[in-house]
């Protein structure tokens, strides 16, 4: 009997240990000090939250680069989210603290993956630049982990703290440069990974970049950008990119920097010293009173980027890697204004929007009807900040290796009757930032969860599966999925189609993309009248 017991206590205490064991996620030493992680929602992943990847950019270090973290003593334990980022709340409030100090990541590994050089997947959150955190719940990579995929997700300075460009800042940088300090973050946390990510079990010469919104015109401008070279070796972009082939596409310093003086002469500060020493609390204020919601946003700083996104893609001086890239049907909706505009309103917005072209592009959006109308407001929103930017970025790119191009259409279950904008739910696709929890496949972790159908969760398993496929070999092909070819330049390119089952189909959108082409080029001289990021 004595030994039975103590066979039963030796088993119960293996079980424990094991248990321990996943639930502390073992203690890995980074260059900064040892870490311990946790259980993920699947004891099979560890989770390692809220790891510092630069110095808190707070007191002096406000407006300068990410500096290298001091190192610790003893084991951290990395069991909670850090802060997110001050700037403008997109959504309901987060349960999480909003701080300057905020310069922290998350990963996501199988508990086994140690020392097996495993692919990395480094996703950026969107939010116009002017919000946003890499803790939300739907950038949860517990389904990317289980699939051999290590998950990176950051927070990066927004708004007034990640872009304020000023001329004494300018002055004080050693590369005369100022104004991008949440994209040298993602640089920062990119190094990071290099340097740090084997210790997770990851392969740092296998490296995908990922984005939505911000997050995907981040991933351009990252493939565009001197300082991120060799950080990188795919690239994933939803919905966003720096491609309007026009002057003024992207800020020059001289511009931000002027933008930045009027800031600081709202508040009274008589230099930049000054103005480190206000609250972060007294900045943000100043921000909400400013008319322009994005006038804090990446530009041509000099140092991050020299020219613009497109102009680098034009000259073939881009990181050449493999592509995933799309958008979604009626993402443009979240642009248009509550109050219905009539026919006439319209028109006179596409004079504002296309000027001498206007006649060339007015079949593309018709309103003689009220219906016409409604998809005509859509279509228009939508075209200039996300389907014809993710479109030249498909063209653009596909001379220098595989690109593969995607539209989302998928529309979320909604209550009969549900209206978006005064506008039928029915009658809309896919809104903008739709897809990201098919991909991360938390469709359970979307605020007011829907009433998911069969279809919503077979087409999330299928696209997860594409990610992480691309993620592996850069080529999202693979085992019991509908074949995904190329994006190349035939008459009728093909383009993955994410509705139902996943289907290829010609792109049909490629004529009136061709018309906005013409429509958009430098020589035209175009006002900002589709929105912004």
């Amino acid at each position: 009997m004595r030994t039975i017991v103590l066979g039963v206590m030796t088993t119960v205490m293996v079980v424990t240990a094991v248990a321990l064991m996943l639930a502390s996620g073992e203690s890995v030493t980074l260059d900064s000090g040892r870490l311990s992680g946790v259980a993920g929602d699947d004891p099979t992943v560890r989770v390692y939250k809220g790891i510092p990847y630069a110095a808190p950019p707070v007191g002096d270090l406000r407006w300068r680069a990410p500096q290298p973290v001091k190192p610790w003593m003893g084991v951290k334990a990395a069991d909670a989210f850090g802060p997110h980022c001050l700037g403008r709340l997109f959504g309901p409030p987060q349960p999480i603290a909003v701080s300057e100090d905020c310069l922290y990541l998350n990963v996501w590994a199988p508990a086994q993956s140690r020392g097996a050089s495993l692919p990395v997947f480094a996703w950026i959150h969107g939010g116009g630049f002017q919000g946003g955190s890499g803790s939300e719940p739907i950038f949860d990579g517990g389904a990317f982990a289980r699939k051999g995929v290590i998950v990176v997700t950051f927070n990066y300075r927004t708004n007034v703290f990640g872009f304020l460009a000023h001329p004494e800042l300018t002055k004080e940088d050693k590369y005369h440069a100022s104004g991008n300090y949440g994209m040298l973050d993602q640089v920062a946390a990119l190094e990071w990974v290099k340097r740090n990510i084997g210790v997770f079990g990851g392969d740092p010469s296998r490296v995908t970049i990922a984005g939505e919104s911000a997050g995907a015109y981040s991933v351009s401008a990252l493939t565009a950008s001197p300082l991120a070279r060799g950080l990188f070796h795919q690239a994933i972009a939803e919905s966003g990119g720096y491609f309007m082939p026009k002057p003024g596409a992207m800020r020059p310093l001289g511009a931000a920097e002027k933008i930045g003086a009027d800031f600081a002469a709202t508040l009274g500060a008589a230099d930049i010293a000054d103005l480190r020493r206000r609250t972060a609390d007294d900045l943000m204020k100043a921000v909400v009173k400013m008319e322009d919601f994005f006038a804090f946003q990446p530009g041509i700083d000099g140092r991050f980027l020299q020219e613009p996104v497109y102009t680098t893609y034009a000259r073939g001086q881009q990181a050449k890697v493999p592509l995933l890239i799309g958008s979604n049907t009626d993402e443009g909706a979240f642009l248009i204004p509550e109050q219905r505009p009539s026919a006439q309103e319209f028109e006179a917005r596409l004079e504002q929007t296309f000027g001498a072209h206007t006649s060339d592009v007015r079949h593309l959006y018709p309103v003689d009807r009220p219906k016409a109308l409604i998809r005509s407001e859509l279509d228009l929103a939508g075209d200039g900040e996300f389907n014809y930017p993710m479109w030249k970025w498909a063209v653009t790119a596909r001379q220098a290796g595989p690109v593969y191009y995607y539209l989302f259409g998928r529309t979320v279950p909604a209550a009969p009757g549900a209206q978006y904008k005064g506008i039928p739910r029915r009658d809309i696709g896919a809104l903008h930032g739709a897809e990201v929890a098919y991909v991360f496949g938390t469709l359970d972790k979307v605020s007011g969860t829907p009433k998911w159908e069969t279809t919503d969760r077979e087409l999330s398993a299928a696209m997860l599966n594409y990610w992480a496929n691309f993620v592996k070999t850069g080529d999202p092909n693979g085992p019991g999925l509908p074949a995904w070819p190329r994006y190349e330049a035939k008459a009728h390119d093909p383009l993955m189609r994410f509705e139902g089952a996943p289907r290829v189909t010609p792109d049909d959108r490629t004529p009136r993309m061709n018309t906005l082409d013409v429509a958009f080029q430098p020589h035209h001289k175009r006002t900002r009248a589709l929105g912004a990021r």
